[in-house]
């Protein structure tokens, strides 16, 4: 404990990855936010790592092979020395603030992950004034659509046939 505010606000960011908002990193942190609660919940839920990690492999395979239109870029699927776990799913458009609202109006959830190129943030502020096109054009483009082991399949096909409307 600390009666010096300033540091107390310091430690807690560093420990978060050098940030005290969300995806806004003011040093360069760690993630060190685990507790022992959350270690107790971890253990539990590692029994059901491997169901979790095929079933998202699943809804990936799925958005893959039907969506369909050619307003947004897909990711690809991992070569066969890779695998993917699919914790978020992005799809790149050029009409990021557009589809999300259709998306949004349509009931579907979407988030924008990262949405501050790692060269822009104050963590890395002597790279602030360099210019990296293709990231930064990556970070405006950016969404992630909904993937979870919890899905049901007709939520994944309400996604994809909502996404394929548009």
């Amino acid at each position: 404990t600390t009666n010096d505010e300033l540091l107390a606000k310091t430690i807690r960011a560093l420990a978060n990855y050098g940030s005290n908002q969300k995806y806004v990193n003011i040093y360069q942190g760690l993630n060190s936010r685990l507790d022992e609660i959350q270690a107790a919940v971890l253990d539990v839920k590692l029994k059901y790592i491997d169901a979790d990690n095929d079933r998202s492999k699943e809804i990936a395979a799925r958005y893959i092979a039907e969506i369909k239109t050619k307003n947004v870029i897909l990711p690809e699927n991992p070569s066969d020395r890779a695998e993917h776990v699919w914790h978020i799913f992005i799809v790149r458009t050029e009409n990021r603030e557009k589809l999300q609202n259709y998306l949004t109006e349509n009931g579907v959830q979407t988030l924008i992950h990262y949405p501050i190129p790692p060269h822009k943030q104050q963590a890395y502020k002597e790279w602030n004034n360099l210019s990296f096109p293709i990231t930064e054009a990556i970070h405006n483009e950016v969404l992630s659509l909904p993937i979870s082991p919890v899905m049901s399949d007709a939520e994944v096909s309400d996604v994809i046939s909502i996404l394929n409307r548009f």
